[in-house]
């Protein structure tokens, strides 16, 4: 509940910041709607006056892209005519009176995370279509708003039905594995987010951000795979103080996926990753936990883990309880 309502504040926050510019160029396009060439000119003209927009055009209310794809450029007539009927805020919109933002998606020209700004244009009471400025949301001035409290929800363990020996058993985080390391990667890499600690079990990620670093936050898998994650951490660089690499987190991400999957009785139950002191933390199925830096951790093969951790005859400690 708690992150629909912080991504409900942060659109309303980016709908403040666009409505005045689009719904001031939908008047405009009001009047020369049917004249195609002035319509690009026009929308070439104004369009630096919606903040942040890189890309502005108009489709019919059928979902048909009239005008060109403007942008900083300049006009680019080659999209005219295409069927926008299927995109994320589509005719569906239709018929809305004021300006509506669409879901997070994947931009067909930058292959980033955007978001539309859809404004009807009405002549009169006549409904001719919409003005739609797409938005990257690495660019975007999307502030963090701090959480009131920390979400919880109670999780099942990951003890298998039989006696004495635990088993990998398989959860929702293993399941989606490559798309929450993935995700994961991308909000450490470019989210501000410096600490991540990822429990394989009950299936929640730990996330802390720079700019609220005494507040952690806490993910179902549901959430991390939502595109609005975007939003609660809108773009940051990479920080200057981090003491790892970019290169080493993705490392450190793809060694804790090993460790989970490399066997079913030997296993990483929890991992954590520190950018800005370089600290690894693990918690296995058998041989407890154990800290250390990245750097340390990175040359260590499987060999070391699944070695070390038979030699404490942990398996017979358990048949003897």
């Amino acid at each position: 509940m708690w992150m629909k309502q912080t991504t409900k504040e942060q659109r309303e926050m980016l709908k403040d910041l666009f409505e005045p510019s689009m719904l001031n160029l939908s008047k405009i396009c009001v009047l020369i709607w049917s004249d195609l060439e002035n319509l690009d000119k026009t929308l070439n003209k104004h369009f630096t006056s919606i903040p942040h927009c890189h890309l502005v055009y108009v489709v019919d209310k059928s979902g048909k892209q009239m005008s060109s794809n403007i942008n900083v450029n300049g006009i680019d007539t080659t999209y005219r005519d295409q069927d926008l009927s299927r995109r994320p805020y589509s005719v569906s919109l239709y018929p809305k009176q004021h300006l509506m933002l669409s879901s997070v998606y994947i931009s067909q020209t930058t292959k980033g995370h955007c978001i539309s700004a859809v404004q009807p244009v009405i002549d009169e009471q006549q409904f001719l279509g919409f003005l739609v400025a797409d938005f990257d949301l690495r660019c975007l001035p999307v502030p963090i708003i701090p959480s009131k409290f920390t979400p919880f929800r109670q999780q099942h363990c990951e003890i298998s039905s039989k006696p004495f020996r635990r088993h990998r058993v398989t959860s929702l985080v293993d399941k989606y594995l490559n798309d929450i390391q993935g995700i994961l990667s991308k909000l450490i890499n470019e989210h501000g987010v410096f600490h991540c600690t990822l429990h394989y079990a009950s299936a929640i990620a730990q996330l802390w951000q720079i700019d609220e670093p005494y507040q952690y936050r806490l993910y179902d898998v549901e959430q991390l795979l939502d595109s609005n994650m975007y939003l609660i951490y809108p773009r940051q660089d990479y920080s200057n103080n981090a003491v790892i690499s970019i290169k080493d987190v993705q490392q450190v991400l793809e060694c804790f996926r090993s460790l989970r999957l490399a066997d079913e009785n030997i296993y990483l139950c929890s991992g954590s990753l520190n950018i800005m002191n370089g600290m690894v933390g693990l918690s296995f199925s058998v041989d407890g936990s154990e800290y250390m830096s990245v750097q340390d951790f990175l040359i260590k093969d499987l060999s070391y883990w699944f070695k070390r951790s038979v030699n404490t005859n942990q398996y017979s400690h358990w048949e003897k309880e």
